[in-house]
């Protein structure tokens, strides 16, 4: 099942992705648990990102940012250190940084109709096997706080996405990179690495890893 976020948006599915799936651990994207992203370039300065959602909870939300502003700044550091793009979002119920969302309104989990949904019932990773997916295009010409980098010399810009929040660490997704082409060389370079791999983030699935208060949705 696919559900569009905004105009801009197109529905991809699993099989059909070009560019990186990456999964949080216990996930590996085709075991019909937890979450995972995949981002689809499309050779016009676009990218879509599509979450795939197993759970049964509408609280996992990704954010993205160019390679030139990574990595993120570790959970738990002192938002006083925090420099953009990276900010404490209190609605998420932690003091850990996040960079952009992805579309507006911002992509997250969803659930289908007749799905007991947490909270309110037991949280479940794999309560939708199938998979439920939803995404939204993004411009990396248009970003704000702060304006873009300048594109790199073949016309390309590589940004990082990641699921950190959730209920569940071990089914969020750690930072995976994109390379999206298409966008005119203004004459500048890029610092930035034309590629990049996946990262890796720990937890396990028990309930102690809880965070109650990203209930809170949608982010902003």
């Amino acid at each position: 099942m696919t559900r569009n976020l905004r105009l801009s948006a197109v529905g991809v599915s699993v099989a059909g992705v070009v560019a990186v799936l990456a999964a949080a651990p216990g996930t590996a994207g085709a075991a019909g648990k937890g979450t995972a992203l995949s981002a689809h370039d499309n050779g016009d300065c676009t990218v879509t990102i599509t979450l795939t959602n197993y759970t049964n909870t509408t609280y996992y939300q990704p954010d993205w940012w160019f390679d030139q502003e990574g990595p993120p700044p570790a959970n738990g550091s002192d938002p006083a250190d925090f420099v953009s793009p990276w900010r404490e979002v209190p609605s998420t119920g932690t003091n850990w940084p996040f960079a952009r969302w992805i579309g507006d309104p911002p992509l997250h989990s969803e659930v289908a109709d007749g799905v007991a949904k947490w909270p309110g019932s037991p949280y479940n990773s794999s309560a939708q096997p199938d998979g439920y997916e939803s995404s939204a295009t993004i411009d990396p010409r248009e970003a704000e706080n702060p304006a873009p980098p300048a594109v790199a010399d073949d016309g390309s810009y590589t940004i990082w996405f990641r699921i950190n929040n959730g209920p569940q660490t071990a089914d969020r997704v750690p930072p995976a990179s994109v390379k999206v082409t298409g966008c005119e060389s203004s004459g500048g370079s890029s610092d930035g690495s034309s590629g990049g791999s996946s990262g890796s983030t720990g937890g396990s699935l028990d309930f102690g890893s809880l965070d109650f208060g990203s209930i809170f949705k949608p982010f902003s």
